[in-house]
Parts: structure tokens; sequence; C-alpha cells
């Protein structure tokens, strides 16, 4: 584990993006970095949470898993963003494990170091406030498309996210450089491998998708 030598890990967070030099400094000096391969997990589902994590790059699913081992992925997370945030408000297990999609360098900020943080400053007690507010109407707006949404708008939600994400405009549309493999996507808006792909099709012959492969989607200019 290498410590960041740099203050980038952390600007980029939106909540620490405003913090005075001062505070960015202390900050830098108690983060550590971690490279993650394709796959490696970061931390397990049922582990007690120590850390805040930053993602410095590449992607980071969040999942929990039922008995018989099969993933119900909660979010994908990229460049900036953070996680793990909840130990900040209790001390128990971490309820979803988190895995690298993709290789990963993740910045690791020690739990006690932020509450001192936060403990010393009203704005940014304010911003991860807001922040895991946001997060919960995220979650509680999944949940509702999932429930009243059919496949084929679940899957045009899809990638509409994806590409308001990490599109690649070109002059034809945007490219979307698909994350998972279509069965992770499939999990991600509680549907089968095969009504993905089904609806992918119905959508390519409405000429509203060009499928590109197996991990490239163009959305076309309409």
């Amino acid at each position: 584990m290498d410590s960041c030598n740099h203050d980038a890990c952390v600007r980029k967070v939106p909540i620490f993006s405003d913090l005075d030099n001062e505070k960015i400094n202390k900050l830098n000096s108690l983060v550590k970095q971690r490279e993650f391969k394709n796959g490696e997990l970061i931390y397990l589902e049922g582990e007690i949470g120590k850390n805040i994590y930053i993602i410095e790059s590449g992607l980071v699913k969040l999942y929990r898993s039922n008995e018989e081992g099969n993933q119900y992925i909660l979010r994908l997370l990229k460049e900036g963003n953070f996680f793990g945030e909840l130990v900040l408000f209790k001390e128990e297990q971490l309820n979803s494990s988190a895995e690298a999609v993709g290789d990963c360098s993740i910045c690791l900020l020690p739990k006690n170091a932020l509450e001192k943080l936060i403990k010393s400053s009203s704005e940014l007690s304010y911003k991860l406030l807001s922040a895991i507010t946001s997060r919960l109407n995220k979650t509680e707006n999944k949940l509702q498309s999932l429930a009243l949404e059919d496949a084929k708008e679940k899957t045009m939600r899809l990638l509409l996210e994806l590409a308001k994400e990490s599109g690649i405009k070109k002059e034809n549309g945007i490219l979307i450089n698909l994350p998972l493999s279509r069965d992770g996507l499939a999990n991600l808006i509680g549907t089968t491998q095969e009504t993905l792909s089904r609806k992918l099709s119905e959508l390519q012959q409405e000429e509203i998708i060009s499928m590109q492969g197996q991990k490239k989607i163009l959305i076309k200019n309409n």
C-alpha cells in the first residue's frame, strides 16, 4: 500500500473539492493508495468497515449476495466517487461487497481521520449529508423504476444513464463502452440476460441504437 503524494485523489471528490489547502494537505497525509485488478475484492460484505474509499481511476461495483452466491448489483461507481461512508454513522458490518471492474486505483481514508475533520467543519458535514441524501433518493428512484417500468423502458434508462456517466460523443450519436457483461447489466435493472438481449435487439431494429460487438453500443442521434 502506497501513500498518495498528490491531492488529485481527494480533490476529485466533490465534497472535498472546496476545502482549504490546510485541510486537503491533512487528508493527503492520511490517505493510502491501493491498486486492484479486474475482479479483485476491495472489501467483502460482513467485514467491519474502517475506511472511506475514493476511486482515483477505474470502476467499482457494489453488490450483495444471497445464500446461493447470486449477486444483486446495487451501484456502479466511477472515478471521483466515494463509498463505504456509512461506517461514519455506525460501527457494524458492511452491508455490501465492493469489487473492481477493470483495473482500479483506490484511495483509502481512515474513518477516524474523516470523523475528526467533519467535527471541525460544518460545511463538510453538510456536503456529506447532502451526498448521502442524494444517493438515497437515487436508490428510491431505482426501486420505483424497477417496480413500474417495463423491460424495454428499463433497458433504455440504463443506456441513457451509462451515456451520461461515460458516453463518448460521436458525429452520429453517443458511444457507450459497456462496463459489465450482459448478465451484469441485466442484474442492474432487475431482469434476465435473455430479456435484456431481446430488448437491445428491438431497440436496434427501431434504429434507436446500434450494437457494435458485445461491449459497445451507439445511441443514435434522432
